[in-house]
């Protein structure tokens, strides 16, 4: 039984080790996955079998004897290493949406943006953290939810969402002075949902430690389990933002304010009830213009 891949080890020479003790077939494999490496390790293996010239068992073989259960588990270990190492959209715009890059571009998006969802919320309702950051939103005074930048967005979708069936909900991080009115009334009953990711915006990080000293809970919804946003969290929130684009991807990230809001929803004994006072509203004000 060949050794299962480690996280540390690189993917190429593991596979270049392994070719040289197997047979033809399986080092022409390696000479297809080499010679674009790593694009070519994201096609799918009917083309790389192919290309290659090389059989089913082949393909088998040569990932078997380089630590990799599959292909999947290959494409998954490849796609981890290059989104820790692509620090910024110029370097992941040249790597990965090169001329190289292109073929088949929507179908890896569509299989990475699946799984990182699948991927996220499974590890969160697992690991419990997802309950305690309801828990700490239904159990507070005040809901503050802060992001800046591209994570604006998502603290703007949860902080509407949850406004809808929640009181005391506030966005931050948007017209000046807010953060400091935000801070001034902050304290030990209330929480701050707090949206960032990599590169990690100053001011938000600023804000979660505040209010953190305030003695407010602090829920981070982040991509890095041991980032700067979640060293401040009381519940910290881990998106995966495996991404085929030269930006991380803000899928799961999208995933997690929508099942925050709709887990406090269903858990709010309000709920309905301010929900049918806010219908009310939107009709009396004829908010929308519906057909």
């Amino acid at each position: 039984m060949f050794p299962h891949a480690s996280t540390w080890s690189d993917p190429l020479a593991m596979l270049s080790d392994a070719a040289q003790e197997l047979g033809d077939g399986e080092r022409a494999l390696y000479d297809v996955l080499s010679a674009g490496y790593p694009h070519t390790v994201l096609l799918r293996h009917d083309v790389l079998l192919e290309r290659s010239g090389a059989t089913r068992r082949d393909l088998h073989r040569l990932l078997t004897a380089a630590g990799f259960r599959d292909l999947a588990e290959l494409q998954a270990r490849v796609t981890d290493k290059l989104n820790d190492e692509l620090r910024t959209p110029v370097a992941r715009f040249e790597m990965r949406l090169g001329p190289a890059a292109r073929a088949g571009l929507l179908p890896r998006m569509t299989v990475l943006e699946s799984d990182n969802v699948a991927t996220t919320l499974s590890e969160l309702d697992d690991n419990g953290a997802l309950s305690l950051a309801v828990d700490a939103l239904l159990g507070a005074r005040r809901r503050w939810v802060t992001g800046a930048c591209r994570s604006h967005a998502f603290a703007h979708l949860l902080a509407t969402d949850l406004s809808a069936v929640l009181g005391q909900v506030a966005l931050v991080g948007g017209p000046a002075g807010r953060e400091i009115e935000a801070l001034t009334d902050a304290g030990t009953q209330d929480v701050l949902v707090a949206f960032a990711l990599r590169r990690y915006d100053a001011s938000t990080i600023r804000l979660a430690e505040a209010f953190a000293e305030s003695g407010a809970a602090v829920v981070a919804v982040t991509d890095d389990a041991g980032g700067p946003l979640a060293a401040h969290a009381t519940v910290c929130l881990t998106a995966v933002t495996a991404s085929a684009s030269f930006s991380d991807s803000p899928t799961a990230v999208a995933a997690v304010a929508h099942a925050l809001a709709t887990l406090t929803a269903a858990r709010s004994k309000a709920a309905g009830r301010r929900l049918a006072r806010r219908e009310d509203a939107v009709r009396r004000l004829s908010a929308y213009a519906e057909l």
